[in-house]
């Protein structure tokens, strides 16, 4: 029973996590308005210039999230209710962690060696299945993005030692 109340216990409440995401965009919005005002945020001789039209969507974004802050501040049933408990982080971050494995897997041994270990380290860890099953869909599946990225529409993935050997 004690392991039950650990896992009901609340981490995040809706309000700081909506505050929180409202800041994250408030800040984003921010920054798109600071680069798009250097790149020309006006109008020019021949229309607007390359900044107009994200400085504008950079003002929204800041002036909708200021709505969503007060809002949230201001909503005591949401700042009370429970957005996240321990239980239920579990699963997002058995998800979440190998994804930004597999990000920074990509940046060093390339996209289709770094699909492979995520496909098949979900299919062995989170399915259950066995490492030949596993090992050989990864490697069915990143064989099949290959072909299909490389060498049918010529568009090029990020690419790592295994690929630089093979000539790609």
């Amino acid at each position: 029973m004690q392991s039950d109340e650990k896992d009901d216990r609340v981490l995040v409440k809706h309000g700081v996590a909506e505050f929180a995401c409202a800041l994250a965009f408030l800040i984003a919005g921010g920054l798109l308005m600071w680069d798009s005002y250097h790149r020309g945020a006006g109008w020019g001789s021949s229309g607007p210039k390359s900044g107009y039209f994200p400085f504008r969507i950079g003002l929204i974004m800041c002036i909708a999230s200021v709505f969503v802050m007060f809002g949230s501040v201001r909503n005591k049933a949401l700042g009370n209710s429970s957005f996240v408990t321990r239980g239920e982080l579990k699963p997002v971050l058995q998800v979440l962690v190998p994804i930004l494995g597999f990000v920074a897997v990509a940046q060093f041994l390339g996209m289709y060696i770094a699909a492979f270990l995520l496909i098949a380290g979900f299919m062995r860890i989170l399915g259950k299945y066995s490492w030949l099953k596993s090992a050989c869909v990864g490697l069915a599946v990143s064989a099949a993005v290959f072909w299909l990225f490389e060498i049918q529409f010529m568009v090029p993935l990020i690419k790592g030692p295994l690929e630089a050997a093979f000539g790609y």
